[in-house]
């Protein structure tokens, strides 16, 4: 490679002769710049994008309806949840809570209540039924 190579960068539609250090620094530029583009493009919703890249706004928005459904349907069974646990006596709803919300082992709870095992997978069971039962009528 020439010791005398010449380097030039564009500024206002003109070639200006830069040191060497100054053109890889502003290409350096550039290219961090074109990076940074590409990855906000990414994440970029806009009508124009979506007219760019040939993409219906429709088609987004039926993408993203499933989403809100989704929600409204969380709650919903969410809600239904809540009533189920309502119905249910003292002694099931300590169990469930024992076990489902305050994330306990069967094992540990039968340690903990001198109550075997089996027992309380059969109560969990039968209060699980129980539980379907409320929230599907």
């Amino acid at each position: 490679m020439s010791e005398n190579k010449k380097y030039t960068i564009v500024v206002k539609h003109q070639r200006v002769d830069v040191s060497k250090a100054v053109y890889y620094a502003y290409h350096k530029a550039r290219e961090a710049e074109r990076y940074q583009n590409k990855v906000a493009r990414q994440f970029e919703l806009s009508l124009e994008r979506f007219q760019e890249d040939g993409v219906h706004i429709e088609l987004q928005f039926t993408l993203y309806q499933p989403i809100v459904e989704d929600k409204l349907i969380a709650q919903e069974q969410i809600q239904k949840l809540k009533l189920a646990l309502a119905a249910l006596d003292p002694e099931e709803k300590l169990l469930i809570h024992e076990l489902f919300f305050n994330g306990k082992s069967e094992r540990v709870l039968a340690l903990e209540t001198d109550v075997p095992n089996m027992t309380i997978h059969d109560r969990k069971q039968r209060i699980l039924k129980k539980l379907r039962k409320i929230i599907e009528n």
